[in-house]
């Protein structure tokens, strides 16, 4: 018999609380017309005009190919514009008025779901909470 504790797996929670906040928000994104993760790769691509698909997916922590995917769509809807990246090894990514306002139409909704989600833990809880996930995206 093991002393082993399989309750405290990192591993296991941290997957099961990501699918439940993945879901969540998809909840909230689909109200706006798109999935959470394409909200994701707007608000960064918005943040960080020009980045190139190697630099978002390193702070999205996105697979490349899911990332590809994801700004070839959005790009498709016009919500993304893309140009030859600067090393010409790629593509560099900006987001247009169009996906300007689709952002600003679904912040209420996020807003919505972070409020939320900072009633459930609490204030303090939710700061630790965000500040921990930080640090395990480093690992």
């Amino acid at each position: 018999m093991s002393d082993d504790d399989f309750s405290l797996c990192v591993l296991t929670n941290a997957r099961k609380a990501a699918r439940a906040v993945s879901r969540y928000y998809d909840q909230m994104a689909r109200k706006a017309g798109f999935t959470s993760g394409q909200f994701s790769v707007l608000v960064t691509v918005r943040e960080h005009d020009g980045a190139t698909t190697a630099e978002l997916a390193e702070r999205l922590s996105m697979e490349r190919t899911t990332l590809v995917r994801n700004v070839a769509l959005l790009e498709k809807k016009g919500f993304l514009i893309s140009r030859p990246a600067a090393d010409a090894r790629g593509k560099a990514f900006s987001i247009t008025e169009q996906g300007n306002l689709l952002i600003e139409n679904a912040l209420p909704l996020w807003r919505d779901a972070q409020e939320n989600v900072k009633e459930l833990l609490g204030e303090e809880d939710f700061l630790t909470s965000v500040r921990l996930m930080k640090r395990l995206s480093q690992l």
